[in-house]
């Protein structure tokens, strides 16, 4: 089955602390804040700026009467299908799994960018310097057939064999910390990831092939979204949300031993905060709230079929939080 058809079906179905005058804020008073919020996200770097909103405590103490659960998934698309499903309202993920589910009709509303980066094709078979040297037959790991990673290497695909799906049958769903253990172990021929994991491949013996900056210029990675239902329901909700996610964003920037201190709290202390704070140096990966490439990825996925329309501008999918910004 196709993806836009096995999403037309899912559709049918469900037709850290940060900066002390950050933490010190007096909780505000939003009236249409609801009890309880679940947030999606996915490993990775690219997720850094809320993980430290996660670690911060920064939500509870704007929304004290909200409860938020936490969720880390596999792919873009079960985030977009638990937020079609209503369980889950604000969810975090490239951008093509969202630009399907407008393309389908769902209400979705971009509330910001979370960065940019160049995400890495990488392979350890040193036979293979560009995708014309990668067998049709190649197995090659990323989060889900219709995720950031697969357009990338679709367009990757179109400039140098000349066929964007050339690759399509080897696409092998698995989430990056799996695919990086795959690629390591033999079973993946290559693995197209993201921040970190690229960069622990190549530092394992591997090289890229591709990279999403070659095909797509520099570009966002990941946006977070919600349904429209839900930001006209909750509007002074959703800006405070996305004020709090500016702060953090900033802190990752202006202040990366702390962010370090709390991606190594989230990741239990398996990873040092001295690792982390190496990896968010990265000229790989930038993190701004502010979207740019967009558009670029949805006039593609049209070419090849994985949309039927392209949004006329950003603004058709911007909540005002992103303030006519971005393209």
């Amino acid at each position: 089955m196709s993806v836009r058809r096995f999403f037309a079906a899912v559709v049918g179905v469900a037709a850290l602390s940060l900066a002390p005058t950050i933490a010190q804020r007096a909780p505000a008073a939003n009236s249409d804040a609801p009890g309880s919020v679940t947030i999606a996200y996915q490993p990775g770097l690219g997720y850094a700026n809320l993980v430290v909103l996660k670690q911060s405590g920064a939500l509870e103490k704007r929304f004290p009467g909200t409860t938020f659960e936490w969720k880390i998934l596999a792919s873009g698309a079960a985030i977009r299908d638990g937020l079609i499903a209503d369980q889950i309202q604000i969810g975090a993920s490239g951008c093509p799994p969202p630009l399907i589910a407008w393309d389908h009709g769902v209400d979705i509303k971009l509330i910001a960018a979370l960065d940019e980066a160049n995400l890495w094709l990488v392979t350890r078979d040193r036979r293979v310097h560009d995708l014309k040297d990668l067998s049709r037959n190649a197995k090659i790991g990323m989060p889900a057939p219709d995720s950031i990673q697969s357009i990338v290497l679709r367009k990757g695909a179109k400039e140098q064999v000349g066929d964007a799906h050339a690759f399509d049958t080897g696409i092998v769903a698995i989430e990056h910390p799996l695919g990086v253990a795959a690629l390591a172990g033999g079973q993946l021929d290559a693995h197209l990831s993201s921040p970190p994991f690229q960069q622990e491949e190549v530092d394992g013996g591997g090289h890229a092939i591709l990279k999403s900056y070659d095909v797509f210029g520099r570009s966002t990675f990941n946006v977070i979204y919600t349904s429209g239902a839900f930001a006209k329901a909750h509007p002074a909700f959703v800006n405070g949300f996305y004020r709090e996610l500016r702060a953090a964003t900033d802190l990752v920037i202006k202040n990366p031993q702390q962010a370090a201190d709390y991606l190594a709290k989230e990741a239990d202390g398996k990873v040092p905060a001295a690792t982390f704070k190496r990896w968010l140096a990265s000229p790989e990966l930038t993190f701004t709230t502010v979207p740019h490439g967009i558009l670029k990825y949805a006039r593609f996925m049209n070419e090849i079929g994985y949309l039927s329309k392209v949004p006329s501008s950003l603004r058709e999918l911007e909540l005002p939080t992103v303030a006519g910004q971005g393209d």
